[in-house]
This record gives structure tokens, sequence and C-alpha cells, in this order.
């Protein structure tokens, strides 16, 4: 739409709109009634190629409209030109002389909250927020003044809000006004496409439910919205493509189990997540504003530890080809960590190609098939899994043994069947797949058993044939896709493995409503009925904390997912502690940007032999604890790691002491937890002004890197931390977790 022009007419109030393009008049009227203004006649002329409309209108406050009718008439030209009907209903904030940025920062302020307070849908708040627009007008104030160092007096809006009389509305201010008290900092005055905030959520943990993390940025764009969860300041984890409405609480549980996996490297947990609402073909963009948005909030020119220096971005679900788009960024804006910055790039140890969180999950199940005299890495292993071989951790797991007889796989749209397998007929099959990319519906239907074959989950019917029936002991000739898939993952396998995103297994009284994962629920299945001899999790929340209970009780071997898939992580933290000291290196000019990426690659396999290590020790220290750890041992440490309000019992299902029961998963989270307080309280301690512990930073290295740069190590900005886990794994594997 070109040449609009909009002018209002006080004596007929009416709005007269001059354009060159046909506007229909419900646009029109769609538009003004977002403000409370209805159409009471119109008018529409056409002369030299220009349409005039004349809409009357009913405008009862001439005088507040006339104050801010500049705003007003800018609000509708800029509905008009970009060709949209739904203009939120929050512009009607106008009236209160609101202009378009603060209207703007208000709906950041709206999704964000959106996402604190689930059991209210967005319309709700709105229509709360304009209901007591001159309290929200207030809000918006405090904002502008806190950041803009001018005095305001809070209490006039508390006062405020503790005179609303119902409870709802109450609650939609009360976290409104919480969230603008608790952001510490923002590009808004910036004037940028996107709007970012980062929030001290520890300071509202009270006016939410479960554990919540410390530290959230949020970034809003009208095409995206975009989260970041932080544990503390030093914390790391992967930004990962979203689909869900409620991406905050799906972020929020991969960053509890990311806090727990965390327990072997140096940073805390972290999450990050993105949702595309429009234009998807364009997340390359996306990606990069909400980058760039987050480094607005980051202390970039000062890594002192008293400042908010450390965020790290790493490849996750959907984002696995943006690390290097991530480094390009800062770099460009003078990050200190440079490519250190999304670990996994073109420059750095890439998860696929090493196929380290495979590997890591691997070796972990293996203890359970050690210690019945198997070997999962050359034994004849049955197997269901969860995934395709175009992904990470299902592509690699499945290629690290020819004779892993792989029965069947489902993965998001497909479902692998093969009934009798050639183990090495499979395997080479699969390891095709594999180097080319491929989905399941590529393998060759001729390297299938007799019987099996591939099959969509979008078909009304799947007919069964004799093998499958055999397979599945079931004697109906269809099945509709969900209730194979069930029946699937119920088989008598040795490994049941996952190595896609989903929650498949719940407790047999966990109610589908309540699991965060509402894509897989028509699939879910409970772990009672679960025959497989072990679950190996390659990836996050497979189960639930109650189904990995459950299905340890009936005998099942199982970990948990921050044991199993650490592998990922683990590299990932040795990228970024090593690239801190090549990074300074090459600023410096004593090494060469080529040289730095052939020390990368030339201790690349003691990293990946030192993460592996990591696997292993865990796996075994588990073994050990169920053997010689007593319930009341295990009582005392619960209640000291909840008495430091660091860890929640009930987050975890755990049940209370006379129920308690000695098993793996449990143990595994306790020790985990165990880890990491322990080596906040080494943090804490003066110990480390002992220069004696400085052994372990040469423990924590590659030897060949030690001897080269022991210099420049021993003043490494995470010296301490370093340190500080390295005792504190050291010591738990060695002795447990009492």
């Amino acid at each position: 739409m070109q040449n609009l022009k909009i002018e209002y007419d006080k004596n007929s109030n009416s709005f007269i709109i001059f354009t060159n393009t046909k506007i229909s008049i419900t646009t029109l009227s769609n538009i003004l009634q977002n403000f409370n203004i209805s159409i009471i006649d119109s008018k529409t002329t056409y002369k030299d190629n220009i349409y005039t409309y004349k809409l009357a209108t009913d405008i009862e406050n001439i005088n507040l409209f006339l104050k801010y009718q500049s705003i007003f008439l800018d609000i509708i030209q800029k509905a008009l030109l970009n060709e949209t009907y739904k203009v939120c209903k929050l512009y009607y904030m106008a009236w209160e002389g609101l202009n378009l940025r603060e209207i703007e920062l208000l709906k950041s302020l709206i999704k964000y909250q959106k996402q604190l307070l689930y059991e209210f849908n967005e319309n709700i708040i709105i229509k709360t927020l304009i209901n007591y627009s001159s309290l929200t007008k207030l809000i918006i104030e405090y904002f502008i003044n806190k950041f803009t160092n001018k005095p305001f007096e809070i209490s006039i809006i508390e006062e405020k809000i503790d005179n609303i009389k119902n409870l709802n509305e109450d609650r939609i201010f009360r976290i409104l006004f919480e969230i603008v008290k608790n952001i510490e900092k923002t590009n808004y005055f910036l004037n940028k496409e996107t709007i970012s905030f980062k929030v001290f959520t520890k300071n509202f943990k009270n006016l939410l439910f479960g554990i919540q993390p410390n530290i959230e940025i949020f970034v809003y764009h009208k095409e995206f919205n975009g989260i970041h969860l932080r544990m503390n300041r030093i914390s790391r984890g992967g930004i990962r493509y979203s689909n869900r409405e409620d991406f905050r609480e799906e972020i929020k549980d991969l960053v509890i189990t990311q806090e727990a996996k965390n327990a072997i490297i140096v940073p805390e947990g972290a999450k990050g997540g993105i949702v595309v609402y429009n234009n998807k073909h364009k997340f390359k963009k996306h990606y990069s504003l909400f980058i760039d948005a987050m480094l607005d909030l980051i202390d970039i020119e000062d890594i002192s530890l008293d400042k908010d220096f450390y965020l790290v971005v790493a490849a996750d679900k959907g984002t696995s080809d943006m690390s290097d788009v991530a480094n390009e960024i800062a770099i460009k804006r003078g990050y200190f960590l440079k490519d250190a910055f999304a670990s996994g790039g073109s420059s750095g140890y890439s998860h696929k190609e090493l196929g380290i969180t495979a590997k890591g999950a691997i070796l972990s199940a293996n203890r359970f098939f050690l210690e019945k005299n198997k070997n999962i890495y050359k034994d004849k292993i049955s197997v269901v899994g969860i995934g395709s071989m175009r992904g990470d951790v299902f592509g690699n797991g499945m290629l690290l043994n020819k004779n892993f007889l792989l029965i069947a796989a489902i993965s998001h749209n497909e479902i692998f069947i093969d009934p009798n397998p050639n183990p090495i007929v499979a395997y080479n099959e699969r390891k095709r797949l594999f180097e080319n990319s491929l989905s399941w519906n590529e393998y060759d239907k001729r390297k299938i058993s007799k019987g099996g074959g591939v099959f969509y989950r979008n078909q009304k019917t799947i007919t069964l044939t004799k093998e499958i029936k055999e397979l599945l002991n079931t004697k109906k000739d269809t099945l509709t896709p969900n209730e194979l898939i069930k029946k699937l993952l119920c088989l008598k396998v040795d490994l049941l493995y996952f190595g896609g995103i989903g929650t498949y297994i719940k407790s047999s009284d966990e109610e589908n409503i309540h699991i965060s994962d509402k894509e897989n629920a028509n699939v879910r299945v409970d772990a009672k009925d679960i025959k497989a001899f072990c679950i190996c999790e390659g990836a996050n929340l497979a189960l639930t904390m109650k189904a990995r209970f459950e299905y340890a009780l009936k005998g099942g071997k199982v970990n948990l997912d921050a044991i199993d898939n650490s592998g990922g992580v683990n590299i990932s933290d040795y990228e970024v502690n090593i690239k801190i000291i090549l990074n300074s290196l090459v600023e410096k000019n004593i090494i060469k940007e080529e040289e730095k990426l052939n020390i990368l690659k030339e201790i690349q396999n003691n990293v990946i032999d030192k993460v592996l290590s990591n696997n292993f020790h865990q796996a075994l220290l588990l073994s050990l604890e169920e053997k010689r750890l007593n319930k009341e041992t295990l009582i005392k440490v619960i209640e000291l790691l909840e008495n430091t309000n660091y860890f929640k019992r009930k987050y975890y299902s755990i049940p209370s002491n006379k129920d308690l029961d000695l098993i793996r998963p449990l143990i595994a989270i306790i020790m985990l937890y165990s880890k990491t307080f322990l080596k906040k309280y080494i943090l804490n301690s003066d110990l480390l002004e002992n220069s004696y512990f400085d052994k372990y930073l040469k423990e924590y290295f590659p030897e060949t890197f030690y001897k080269k740069f022991e210099k420049q190590l021993s003043s490494h900005l995470l010296k301490k931390e370093i340190i500080a886990t390295q005792i504190a794994n050291k010591i738990i594997n060695s002795y447990g977790i009492s």
C-alpha cells in the first residue's frame, strides 16, 4: 500500500483516509474497534486514482483523542501499511499517552508474563491491563524512569495493586510489577527490532511454582520470541528451536536436567529456546537477532568475575548449523569468547562428527551389560529406538556395534520395523543412511527381513504382516500408528535406546495432562509395561522421574538422562576452556589462527578420552553405590542438600524417607547434586588459595596442552572453577556420595 495519508476532522468527528489502494470498511472497522471506536457512517469516493474514505466515528472524549492524536494516527497508518487486521488491543493504551515504542515494550512484557503465568491466556492479561490502564501506564513509567535514573515512588504502584479486589487481576499485576522491578538490564533504549531484558527470577520464586532458574533473558520480536534460562552467571547449555506455545516450560524442564548434568563441568545449568511465529523461512535472521539481543545484556567488554560476562549458546535441536552464525556475531561485537561463544562450529568440536553424546550414552549403558558378562560393543544386542539415522545421537549410537539387532525405530514421521535383522546387512544400510543423512523411508526395503517395512505415522491404519504379529504377540490384523508405537516400546529387547526428543514413558500413576511433552501424549506408555533389559537415555527427558523409579523398582536397568548424555556438554565445555587460552594467544599474536585450529585437532582424541572417562566413572560409581550405600546414609545426604535450599526433593518426585528405595536413578540424581554442592562449598571456602591444588588444573587439560601452555593456564579466567569441579568429582567418584 502506497501514498497513505490519514487526517482527522474534529468538526465532523471523522477520519479521512487517502490512499491509492482499496481498503475494505471491515478492515478499517476492525482496527478502530481495538480503540473502542465504532464507525457509525462511512463514505467512499474515487478520483484521480485516489480512494478517499470518510469515516464518521463515535469518539466520546474528543479532548483526550486530540491530545494523543499523532500517536493514534501513526498506529493506524502502521497497521494499514503492514496489511494486518489484527491490531493488538494494547494500542488502546495510546489513550493513556503511551507511544508506539512503549506499547511494544508492554507487548514484550506480556509475552514474557504469559510464559511465567500459563494459567492465564494472553487475552485475559491484556484485558486486565486495559481495565486498569492508568496503573499499567504507571508500571511502564517506572520502567522508563528506572533505566534513565529518574526518581519514582513505587509505593504508588503497590498501593494501587493492593486496592485490586479480584484475585486473578491482582496476581497478573503483581507478577508484571515483579518482572519490571527485577529487570537488571535491557536493550529497550537501543531502539532495535528486538526488545530484550534480563530478569533476576531468583527474587520472586515465591510467586512461581517448582524449581526456577536464577537469571532469565527474554527476547521479543514481532516474528519470534526467545528465552534463555540460567542457574547462575557462569552457566552453559544449548539453544534449541521450539514449536511449543509454553516454550519456557519446555526450556525450564531441560535446564533442570542440564543443572544435574553439569555436575561434571565448570558452569552450572542453562538452556535457551527460540519460537518463530511468522516467516519461518527466515530462521537464520531470527536466530541472529536473538543472539544479538542477548549479547546486549552481557558485559562483553568487562570480564571481571563480579560482572555478567559468561554466556555460551551451544547448538541443540534445530540449531545445529547455527554455531558459526552465533560466533560471527560474537566476534563482530568484540565478545571475548569469540568462536568459543557457540561451541561445535567449523572451528570447534562437532558433536555429530565426533559422535560424542552417543559414545558417552552407550558407554554408560554398557555398565549394565558388563555386569551380566555381555559387551554392548560386540555382542548381539536387540534394540528398539527413538530416532532416525540422520540424527546425531541415534545415528552415531546405532553404528557403535556392528551386531546391533535394530528391530524397530520410531522417528518423527516414520516407523521402521525389521523383525529378524541380519546384523551385518542392517549395519551397512544404517551406515549408508547416516553418511547421506537419509530418512528411514530411504532404507533399502530389500535389506529388511521378511515381513518388515517402513510405515508412516500419519497413516490411518497399518496392516500387520505375519512376522510383525508374531513380534508383537498380537492377533490383530491392523493397528493405528500410535498403537503400533506403544507395542514396539514395550517389546522384550536388550536395549531401549532414546536418541530422539520426547517423553515416551511415564509412571502408571501419572496423567498425561501433567507432562510437559504434549506432542507424544498419544504414544506414551507406562514404565510398568516396559520389558527391555535396560534403557539408555541418549536424549533428555525420555522418561519422567517417576517412570525411572517405577522401571527400576521392577528390576529395569536405567541411569538418568543427565548421566547418559553428558558427553555433549562435557566436550563443549572443554572446547570453551581451551579456546579461552588459545584465543587470547591469537589476539596477542603469540600464535596464528591456523595454529590454534591445529592444536584443537591434535588434542581432540585426548579430550574425547577425558569426556568418556567421566561417563565410565559415573556409571561405575552408581553400580558401587547400589551395593554399598544404605538407606540411612542416603536420607542424611538428601536432607543436607535440602537444607541448603539447593535441592528440591519434590521436583524429582522423591518419596518421603519411610517410602525411600535404594534405586539407581535416585542415587544418580543425589550423586550429581552432591558433586555440585561440594563444588560450590569448595569455591566458597579459601581452600583454593593454596597453590597445592593447582595440580588439579593439570589433571583437567590434556597433558600435551598443559605442558605447552602451563604459564597461561595458571591465570585461566575460570581456574578456580575448573579446580573445584575436578576435586568434587574426584572425591565423589572415589568415596561415594556419603
